[in-house]
C-alpha cells in the first residue's frame, strides 16, 4: 500500500482581466517611453551631424535639422557684401551653424525630459518644432529628410497617445482595488 500523497491547495489563479491590464499597461509604457525617445535620437544625431560638418566632412543633414542649412545660406547671403575680402565665409557659417544646431539639439534634450516626466506641453511644443523643420526640408525637396522627419513625428505621436492611455487607465493600484 502506498502512501497518499500530501494535499496541496492549489494556487490561486490570477485574474486574467488583471493580467490583461497588467499586459496592456507594459506596452503603453514601453509606446510611450520609445515614441518620446525619439527626441533624444534627435539631439544626439544633431550633434553628430554638427561634429562632423565642424570638422569638414559631409554631414547627413536629413538627420539632423532643416533649419541648419537654411540659416547657413542665409547667413551666406547676408555675409557676402559684409564681410572683408579674407573672412573665410565658409568657416563663419558653419560655426554659426554649429551654435544654432547645439542649441536645438539641447532643446531636444530637454522636449525628451520633460517628455519622459510626462509634461504633455513640451512634448507638443516639441513635435510642433519639428514639424516645422520638416517643412523646410519639403521646401528644399530633401525627400529622404521628409521621410525621416515625418517617421519621427509618427514616432512622438504615437509616443504621446500612449502617455495619454495610460494617464487614463490611472494608477496601477487604483485598478487592482476596483
Amino acid at each position: 500500500m502506498q502512501a497518499p500523497e500530501p494535499v496541496t491547495p492549489p494556487e490561486p489563479a490570477e485574474d486574467p482581466a488583471e493580467q490583461a491590464r497588467f499586459r496592456k499597461r507594459m506596452d503603453l509604457v514601453r509606446q510611450a517611453k520609445g515614441g518620446i525617445n525619439w527626441f533624444y535620437w534627435v539631439a544626439a544625431l544633431s550633434i553628430i551631424n554638427t561634429i562632423i560638418t565642424l570638422t569638414g566632412g559631409l554631414a547627413n543633414f536629413f538627420l539632423g535639422f532643416g533649419l541648419i542649412p537654411l540659416v547657413n545660406a542665409l547667413l551666406a547671403r547676408a555675409a557676402q557684401g559684409a564681410l572683408a575680402g579674407g573672412t573665410d565665409l565658409n568657416l563663419v557659417t558653419r560655426l554659426a551653424g554649429a551654435v544654432i544646431d547645439l542649441a536645438l539639439g539641447g532643446v531636444f534634450l530637454l522636449f525628451g525630459y520633460l517628455g519622459q516626466r510626462s509634461h504633455r506641453n513640451w512634448i507638443l511644443v516639441g513635435i510642433a518644432l519639428y514639424t516645422f523643420d520638416g517643412f523646410i526640408f519639403l521646401l528644399y525637396q530633401d525627400w529622404l529628410g521628409v521621410l525621416f522627419h515625418a517617421y519621427v513625428i509618427y514616432s512622438l505621436i504615437r509616443g504621446l497617445r500612449a502617455m495619454d492611455a495610460l494617464s487614463r487607465m490611472g494608477s496601477p493600484t487604483t485598478q487592482s482595488s476596483d
